[in-house]
C-alpha cells in the first residue's frame, strides 16, 4: 500500500496541474470558439423576450450633461461574450465591456461593423467583483446576461454594479437560476454543478441569483424582477430553463 503512495501523489499533482491549466487557458478559448454556436441558438430563441426586457433603456436619460445633450448613454456590459445584446442598445451609446475572457476582445470590436449605432469605447479584462478600472458613479446602464452563474461572488459583483452606477442609473439583469419548481431538475443541477459542470463550463447551474439580488437590494430605490422560463423545445435545455430578469434602479 505504501509503495502506491508516491504514484498516487504524482498522479494527483498531474490532475491538479491539468485542471489549473484548463481553467486558465483552455476553458476561455473553449468558450470563445466552441461554445458560441450554443449561445447563438440561445439568443435566437430568446431574442424577442430580451428585446422587450431591454426596451426601456431607450427612455433613460444620462447623468452626464454632455451625453444627455446628444441623447446618448454610457453603458457597461459585464461578460458580453460575442456581443449578442448590442443590437438592443440605443443609438449613440458609449459601450464598455468588462469581460473575464480575453478571447472575446477581438469579437467585441469586430461587432462595431455590425452595430455602427453604438460606440465601442473599451474592453476591460477583469472580474465583475473587481471593476477597479471603472470609476464610481460613472455609468448610466449596467447589463449582465448569463453572468452571475459564473462569478466567484454574486454579492461582490452586485456591490461593484452599485458602485459604478450613477445616481438614478439602472442595472438590467437576465440570469439562469436554480430550478424553482421541479425537485428532480434541481437534483440534476446540484449533481452536475458539483461534479463536472462548473469545472468544464465555469458555470453553476444551481445558483440562486434571484434570491441573492433580493437580499442585496440596499441602496436601490427599486428592484423589479420576475422568474420565467426560456422557450426551448429541446429537452436538454430543461436544466437551464429557470431564469430571472429584472431592473434595479439606484
Amino acid at each position: 500500500m505504501s509503495s502506491l503512495l508516491p504514484s498516487v501523489m504524482v498522479g494527483s499533482a498531474i490532475v491538479c496541474l491539468v485542471i489549473k491549466y484548463y481553467n486558465s487557458h483552455i476553458q476561455p478559448w473553449f468558450f470563445s470558439k466552441v461554445y458560441n454556436p450554443s449561445l447563438a441558438v440561445y439568443h435566437v430563441h430568446c431574442r424577442e423576450i430580451k428585446r422587450k426586457h431591454f426596451e426601456s433603456i431607450k427612455d433613460h436619460k444620462s447623468a452626464d450633461p454632455e451625453l444627455r445633450k446628444k441623447g446618448a448613454l454610457r453603458i457597461l456590459e459585464i461578460g458580453p461574450g460575442p456581443g449578442y445584446n448590442f443590437e438592443f442598445y440605443p443609438p449613440n451609446s458609449e459601450l464598455t465591456a468588462v469581460e473575464v475572457n480575453r478571447f472575446f476582445e477581438e469579437q467585441f470590436f469586430e461587432k462595431q461593423a455590425d452595430h455602427p449605432h453604438i460606440k465601442m469605447e473599451r474592453f476591460v479584462v477583469g472580474f465583475a467583483e473587481d471593476m477597479k478600472d471603472v470609476p464610481d458613479n460613472s455609468v448610466d446602464i449596467v447589463v449582465s446576461t448569463m453572468v452571475l452563474c459564473s462569478v466567484r461572488s454574486v454579492e461582490g459583483a452586485l456591490k461593484e454594479v452599485h458602485r459604478v452606477l450613477a445616481p438614478g442609473g439602472k442595472y438590467y439583469y437576465w440570469e439562469h437560476i436554480r430550478e424553482f419548481k421541479h425537485f428532480w431538475i434541481r437534483l440534476v443541477q446540484h449533481l452536475a454543478t458539483y461534479t463536472f459542470y462548473d469545472l468544464v463550463f465555469g458555470c453553476s447551474l444551481n445558483r440562486r441569483s434571484d434570491e441573492i439580488i433580493k437580499a442585496n437590494k440596499t441602496g436601490y430605490s427599486s428592484v423589479e424582477q420576475q422568474r420565467f422560463r426560456t422557450p426551448f423545445s429541446n429537452k436538454l435545455f430543461v436544466f437551464h430553463s429557470a431564469h430571472v430578469k429584472g431592473i434595479a434602479t439606484k
